[in-house]
């Protein structure tokens, strides 16, 4: 049986990975964070906390998986790994990766698929796949891109050095860094705010930012008006217009804290 877990703590799924010693990602482990968003998505959750267990996020890929493999056994293993990435992207809740130890390579392309990601003081992250002669091939140098800049990115995958949190953080490519006895209680708390707010936005803004991205602003200038204007007959966006003109701007962001939104 897979030590990986799930929990349901209120409206949030927390994902724990496990594959001791360096948590890294194999088809019980992939498995398992499928089977998590899976159920989280069947419970009607409305945020997911990706974490770990053991000394570290996850030291990358078993390369045992490489070993001997032709370009094309290799397109058969990662046309199944790779819709997981698109799944995390994709989902209809914010996703946090909190991250501690070490995030390597295919740990750190789960961690930029997440829509943010909180590390621990002390965390190194790196993608090493050019040590070996691989590039990323979970899509992690143009994920990265998209974060920092295709400078920094080619400069992270080219070298495969390991960078300290503070430096991505400062890069952009991770939002936090926090006390590494505060992660799982930080990482947490900010996923039951998200998942106590207006879900069904956030679910728009992420297609948004996503369909940006590869498309460009005019062109989602345009997606949006598709995308985005259903919110106007959400329960969600009715509720907080009117308690907006209701309350007036002031006293309106004042207890906006103690505003209870129903993803509806």
């Amino acid at each position: 049986m897979s030590p990986s877990k799930y929990e349901a703590i209120g409206d949030v799924a927390v994902v724990t990975l496990a594959n001791p010693p360096a948590n890294l990602f194999d088809a019980g482990i992939t498995g398992d964070l499928e089977a998590g968003l899976r159920r989280a998505k069947e419970e009607g959750k409305r945020a997911l906390l990706i974490q770990a267990d053991g000394p570290i996020f996850s030291g990358g890929a078993d390369v045992n998986l490489f070993a001997g493999r032709s370009a094309a056994e290799a397109r058969e293993l990662f046309e199944q790994v790779m819709p997981l990435i698109g799944a995390i992207e994709d989902a209809p809740f914010p996703v946090i990766a909190a991250v501690h130890g070490l995030c390597l390579a295919a740990g750190l392309e789960i961690a930029l698929a997440a829509d943010l990601v909180i590390a621990a003081e002390g965390t190194r992250f790196a993608q090493v796949e050019a040590l070996i002669g691989a590039s990323t091939f979970l899509g992690g140098c143009y994920r990265l891109a998209e974060r920092c800049g295709s400078a920094r990115a080619l400069e992270i995958v080219f070298s495969g050095q390991q960078y300290p949190a503070e430096t991505f953080e400062r890069w952009n490519i991770i939002n936090r860094v926090v006390p590494g006895d505060q992660l799982r209680d930080e990482a947490l708390a900010w996923a039951e705010r998200l998942a106590k707010g207006p879900t069904r936005a956030h679910a728009v803004s992420k297609r948004l930012v996503h369909h940006s991205l590869a498309h460009g602003p005019r062109e989602t200038d345009r997606f949006l008006l598709d995308a985005a204007l259903s919110l106007f007959e959400t329960r969600d966006m009715q509720h907080g217009v009117g308690l907006l003109l209701s309350q007036g701007s002031r006293t309106f962001l004042q207890n906006h804290d103690d505003v209870v939104f129903e993803g509806k």
